[in-house]
């Protein structure tokens, strides 16, 4: 039904997918199925016809295009977004890296800012004002954290915003991909929700409060009573524990952490095994004693 339009509109652009290049003088519109694409000029159509237009198809939002001005940006969006084709990749390995600012600014100045702060294998990928992803390619010297929180705290100091980030996982561009991000969108959700504070997080550090977030109550109860009624008991236990596994059971990291003795942080330690049973210097005893310490923190959030 589009292509009788051009018969009204023959300057029209008439394609069979979502534009890769939205440009500001055209108007766009799409069908039910979302596998025609019109784009008609602004000066060849009134406002009352494109009144009419809106009736019987979609028009298409054209704000994400005009927030990213690179091409390669727009590929990648309308490829994550509005089902387009498959941006240039030859064989290489992706990852997607989510960003959410607390706060709005000039979006120009915080493109220019994201620019100067990136690698040249990266792009920017904005969403709107407070929301955007960085697409990186992998080479050999991808982004790690401790870059990712200079970057972040470049933001903070240029614009007052702290930023939440979530580090996808490196995939080939294939029929999964887009299952996969998705995936990824609902984790760094998750986690923007759950985390009060601006943090960095990833699949590996999500991931298992959200399992927990599915396991039914009564399971709980019965894996994480104990420990959960310790830590009730003695809440100085929870940080020397939470800090023991976050520092790979190495009692002087840890005991560096806290700034307490070594001593100290192994009596602590002794008497979380003593009292659990649970040996947490083993592989085994460290994963059950930080899923009951996930499920402590999040049952009792709103206490803080």
């Amino acid at each position: 039904m589009l292509t009788s339009l051009l018969i009204k509109y023959p300057n029209a652009t008439l394609q069979n997918h979502y534009p890769t290049q939205l440009a500001f003088e055209k108007i766009w519109f799409t069908n039910l199925n979302q596998d025609e694409f019109i784009g008609i000029d602004e000066s060849d159509i009134s406002q009352d016809e494109v009144e009419l237009l809106k009736c019987l198809f979609t028009e298409l939002d054209i704000k994400h295009n005009h927030l990213n001005d690179s091409l390669h940006a727009k590929e990648w969006f309308n490829y994550l977004y509005k089902k387009g084709p498959v941006p240039p990749h030859g064989e290489k390995e992706y990852r997607i890296i989510h960003f959410i600012l607390n706060g709005r600014s000039d979006i120009q100045l915080m493109r220019e800012a994201f620019l100067n702060l990136l690698p040249h294998h990266a792009t920017l990928v904005l969403l709107d004002e407070q929301k955007g992803l960085i697409i990186e390619e992998r080479n050999n010297f991808i982004l790690d954290e401790e870059q990712l929180e200079s970057i972040s705290h470049v933001i903070e100091t240029d614009f007052y915003m702290s930023m939440a980030i979530f580090i996808g996982q490196f995939q080939r561009i294939n029929k999964d991909f887009i299952r996969s991000f998705q995936y990824e969108c609902e984790m760094f959700y998750y986690a923007e929700s759950s985390y009060s504070s601006p943090y960095i997080q990833s699949v590996a550090t999500v991931l298992p409060s959200l399992l927990l977030k599915y396991l039914p109550g009564e399971w709980k109860e019965q894996v994480f009573g104990t420990i959960s009624q310790i830590f009730e008991e003695d809440t100085e236990l929870i940080h020397t524990v939470k800090a023991f596994l976050e520092n790979q059971s190495n009692i002087s990291q840890t005991a560096k952490k806290l700034f307490m003795h070594r001593n100290s942080v192994q009596y602590r330690i002794d008497k979380f095994i003593e009292k659990t049973s649970i040996d947490i210097k083993s592989f085994q005893g460290a994963l059950l004693a930080y899923l009951a310490l996930l499920a402590f923190e999040s049952d009792n959030l709103h206490k803080k």
